[in-house]
């Protein structure tokens, strides 16, 4: 006797993994909001005020990147 093959169809929660995808774009949206105000922001300061805060030019970027990525 010959046994048919069980065809196993596992469930896909696309409202769950829509949830998820609009979350992280709603996130990545706020990073980069955050990213282009901190550059802005400590774009406006003079390299003295930079220095009194221990930051250069050169790190306005990286500054602004690991403040967008905290969040």
């Amino acid at each position: 006797m010959q046994h048919a093959p069980s065809l196993h169809i596992e469930a896909v929660d696309f409202v769950g993994r829509f949830a998820r995808m609009v979350e992280t774009w709603r996130l990545n949206q706020k990073r980069a909001s955050s990213y282009k105000k901190t550059v802005k922001e400590l774009n406006k300061l003079t390299v003295r005020e930079l220095a009194d805060v221990g930051l250069s030019r050169g790190d306005i970027e990286r500054v602004a990147r690991q403040g967008a990525e905290a969040l």
